[in-house]
């Protein structure tokens, strides 16, 4: 099972927070907004050589914690509650790989910034075996509006 949930960060107020629970969903964010992203899978048995990528919207960019000229807002609220074996930040995804993913609930958390106006798809996020394509499991996905703020 894969969920997936918004949440604007507003400051130093509580994140605005939005539920992708039915497809076709409609969120708006202005230009420059921060947004987190939250992820759970759960898995129902051990398993191994699992992927969890969650495309990104095409007005939005990632922002990775780890990059030496990272501003201090791409720090998400909370890590992973387990560690990738990798994970690879792009322009238009985070995808997380483990070689092993016990059995249990797994909470995942980055943040992306809103940089370009328009209306785009958010894909739905997913979770598969990387080499049984049978087994997988993915959110509903979303329409992001982002627009000019305010001038």
């Amino acid at each position: 099972v894969v969920t997936r949930e918004l949440l604007k960060i507003a400051g130093d107020g509580p994140a605005e927070r939005t539920a992708l629970a039915e497809p076709g969903k409609t969120v708006t964010y202005a230009i420059g907004d921060v947004i987190e992203e939250h992820i759970r899978v759960v898995n129902p048995k051990d398993r191994n050589f699992v992927a969890i990528a969650v495309p990104l919207a095409a007005g939005v960019e990632p922002l990775n914690p780890a990059l030496a000229t990272a501003p201090p807002e791409a720090k998400p609220s909370a890590p992973p509650t387990r560690k990738p074996s990798y994970a690879a930040f792009l322009d238009d995804s985070v995808t997380y790989f483990f070689d092993t993913l016990p059995k249990g609930t797994f909470d995942f958390y980055f943040r992306t910034r809103a940089t370009t106006e328009g209306t785009f798809l958010q894909p739905a996020a997913r979770a598969e075996m990387m080499y049984d394509g049978s087994v997988t499991g993915t959110s509903p996905g979303a329409r992001v509006e982002v627009k000019r703020g305010k001038e």
